[in-house]
């Protein structure tokens, strides 16, 4: 899959994926946390085939769901899974000049990681990095992928813009 990330200044981010049948979608998340989503046959179609929008709420459940994270057993209570999506968040953090685990190994930025928090990945460039390796560094432009308790989350993101480190 070839996967591509673009700001969009004064809306927010788009992402771009094409999959190996060469068919097209784009996620644009804006500053709200509305996503939108874009379905083409081609990427080099002009008109989307199909649009479908999300609230941050929705992206969050359908990202779980991506992600394996829920496996509804057969007869599992409606209520459990909407518990359990009350509970957990999916983030994305952009490393930046000023991010204090810039430059620094994989491993180091686990073992600072709070508790109820896991690191899903790093994307950089056109790469997912899924289980990456504990000596591999953290790149400027890279994307943190997290998924874990709110609380643990904002602990993260506030030791990653260096708040607290």
């Amino acid at each position: 899959m070839k996967f591509t990330i673009t700001d969009l200044p004064a809306v927010g981010k788009k992402m771009t994926m094409i999959n190996n049948e060469n068919q097209m979608m784009v996620m644009i998340v804006h500053h709200s946390g509305k996503r939108d989503l874009y379905f083409y046959e081609d990427p080099d179609d002009d008109e989307a085939v199909f649009s479908y929008a999300l609230s941050a709420e929705e992206t969050k459940q359908l990202g779980s769901q991506l992600l394996g994270a829920i496996t509804p057993e057969e007869g599992e209570s409606r209520e459990r899974l909407q518990l359990f999506r009350k509970k957990v968040m999916v983030e994305w953090i952009d490393v930046t000049k000023k991010s204090p685990f810039a430059g620094k190994t994989f491993k180091e930025l686990q073992v600072k990681s709070p508790v109820g928090l896991s690191i899903l990945g790093i994307v950089r460039n056109d790469d997912i990095l899924v289980h990456p390796e504990d000596d591999s560094i953290i790149e400027i432009n890279d994307t943190i992928m997290i998924v874990g308790k709110p609380e643990p989350i904002m602990q993260f993101m506030q030791l990653f813009e260096g708040e607290r480190g």
